[in-house]
């Protein structure tokens, strides 16, 4: 038996009861609601055919049911010890070198950018229905992105989760076009629907590593992989649950924000992100700050996870100074906001607002030490110092670095210095420009 995320059906349990679940919303905190089909198969005869199947079970009409539990996502969930944040680096990387030459992924954030997720875990099984087990509902990881290739496009999903038994589920009427065994044991479901618009393979592997893999044509066309492409992805030893992760590698990168609430004039397409990122690595100096190091390159600049759309880059990074470590954040965005004064409070931050020779207003923020309080929390200080340069053309960049006692964040001379890096500009065209500036 082994449960399929991503869209796919999960596995058949016992009693003849099937459970196939999609997560149909997640809501603030941990709560997360899904709908489940139940599928009572019943009894009686049957009779089809579906090549490399002996017994074909019939297709039931699914019983649907809602229910909740309490769980988070996390790339260090004990309850999955073959999953981490290197794992999914290095399983990303195995699915970009499976892809084929020939096709390219869109141009999009990490999560729509076939970069592996973090587990979704789930606690409280009392709260799940009657048959329906955590395994189910939780376990996996997904990536996901658009491919191109050629004159046709579509999404491509690869599911991964670790199998809950050896024992291969049924076939099921409807479910599956043909089931085949490769010499090595792994087996594939293999479905296609008419016109090629939508291809996906199953694969049962060996090791006990269970993985989907769907592809799909968008606007009515064809999936851009074959199946034969598809079977590429889901042999691949480096997307296997057993599969070793490479000494030093890194977790993938924070989530970050750039921009929240306006909408974009402005879309960064990959040549830009990568000019920057050249610009910021060309510029990485902390001459007060003794020796530093970053846990990943200053020009780690991707499209933000959290804003709709390509109006913004950003990067959360760890600086690691012999004395203490500190978080370190930098966004740009085309379209500066209206600033907004502030009346200086006795204890709030210190700001302090110049303009350079060339228009650029920057803006240093040093916020006191807040301290965190409560009879279920650890007290802790922290220290957050932050520049906002808005040049003339409406681009800003806003550099923060922010640490806990009794570690200090970087200082405001070092921030100014990333903010100001030569190179931080946009090229804005007729059809692409900040509203008002000509």
């Amino acid at each position: 038996m082994l449960a399929v995320g991503g869209g796919g059906s999960v596995g058949r349990r016992g009693g003849g009861v099937g459970v196939d679940v999609v997560v149909i919303g997640a809501v603030v905190a941990v709560g997360v609601v899904v709908a489940g089909l139940v599928n009572d198969i019943g009894g009686g005869e049957y009779s089809a055919q579906i090549p490399g199947c002996d017994v074909v079970e019939p297709a039931v009409e699914p019983q649907r049911v809602n229910f909740g539990w309490v769980g988070h996502r996390s790339y260090d969930n004990p309850q999955y010890p073959w999953f981490s944040g290197p794992k999914a680096t290095a399983m990303t990387a195995a699915l970009a070198e499976a892809l084929p030459e020939d096709s390219e992924l869109v141009f999009a954030p990490p999560s729509q950018s076939l970069s592996f997720e973090p587990i979704l875990g789930v606690y409280e099984e009392s709260n799940l229905p009657e048959g329906v087990a955590a395994e189910d509902v939780g376990g996996s990881t997904s990536a996901q992105g658009t491919l191109t290739r050629g004159e046709s496009s579509g999404l491509l999903t690869v599911d991964v989760r670790r199998a809950l038994s050896t024992e291969l589920p049924p076939c099921v009427a409807g479910e599956l076009d043909r089931r085949s065994t490769l010499p090595d044991g792994a087996v594939l479901d293999i479905e296609e629907t008419a016109h090629g618009r939508a291809r996906s393979v199953m694969a049962y592997l060996p090791d006990g590593t269970g993985m989907w893999v769907r592809a799909e044509g968008e606007e009515s066309g064809p999936a851009s992989l074959t199946i034969e492409e598809l079977t590429a992805i889901v042999t691949a030893p480096g997307l296997r649950v057993t599969a070793p992760v490479p000494a030093g590698t890194l977790s993938p990168p924070e989530p970050c924000s750039a921009k929240e609430d306006e909408p974009a004039t402005y879309e960064f397409d990959r040549a830009t992100v990568d000019r920057l990122n050249g610009a910021l690595d060309d510029h990485w100096r902390l001459p007060s700050a003794g020796p530093a190091t970053l846990d990943r390159p200053l020009g780690s600049l991707r499209l933000s996870d959290l804003d709709a759309g390509r109006s913004g880059v950003c990067e959360e990074l760890t600086v690691t100074t012999p004395e203490a470590k500190s978080r370190l954040r930098v966004s740009i965005v085309a379209e500066a906001p209206p600033r907004v004064e502030e009346p200086e409070r006795p204890h709030g931050p210190r700001r302090s607002i110049s303009t350079l020779p060339d228009g650029t207003v920057v803006e240093r923020v040093e916020a006191a030490p807040s301290v965190a309080e409560g009879p279920d929390s650890a007290k802790a200080t922290e220290t957050i110092r932050s520049v906002t340069a808005t040049k003339p053309s409406g681009i800003q960049i806003r550099v923060s670095s922010s640490a806990q006692a009794p570690a200090d964040p970087l200082g405001i001379d070092e921030l100014e210095a990333i903010a100001a890096a030569p190179g931080l500009e946009l090229q804005f065209s007729r059809t692409c420009r900040r509203p008002g500036v000509d």
